[in-house]
């Protein structure tokens, strides 16, 4: 990993299922292959807990991948309101992530002394 902000660490609940074919283990099998995660395991049956790169993948883009191989994400109420809040986390993140700080950095000329006003003149421009 070269830069630990440009991974996550989510949990990924899947709705209660008896079906083998669509529980966790399932699941993790069919998202290792995706590029961009970096690791896909299950916490339990019905949880997947996944690491993944920001540069080629969000959650919200995971989640869709999953309903499309046929695994429903849970779609409780909270459920849905953490999954928003990590896409509001996420697109932040990724909008910050190439920003070059050396822009914010003052030189050496910027550091200039302000110049010395007079006080009356100073009072002035506030009257």
């Amino acid at each position: 990993m070269e830069d630990p902000d440009h991974y996550r660490c989510r949990l990924i609940y899947l709705k209660q299922c008896d079906d083998p074919q669509r529980q966790a283990n399932a699941a993790c099998d069919a998202l290792v292959s995706i590029d961009g995660i970096l690791l896909a395991a299950p916490f339990d049956e019905h949880s997947v807990h996944i690491i993944y790169c920001l540069d080629t993948l969000t959650f919200e883009l995971i989640i869709d991948l999953l309903g499309e191989l046929n695994f429903e994400p849970d779609d409780s109420m909270l459920i849905s309101l953490r999954n928003t809040i990590y896409g509001f986390l996420e697109d932040n993140a990724r909008e910050n992530l190439n920003i070059d700080v050396t822009g914010f950095q003052l030189e050496q000329h910027e550091h200039q002394k302000k110049p010395d006003l007079e006080s009356d003149r100073y009072w002035e421009d506030y009257r």
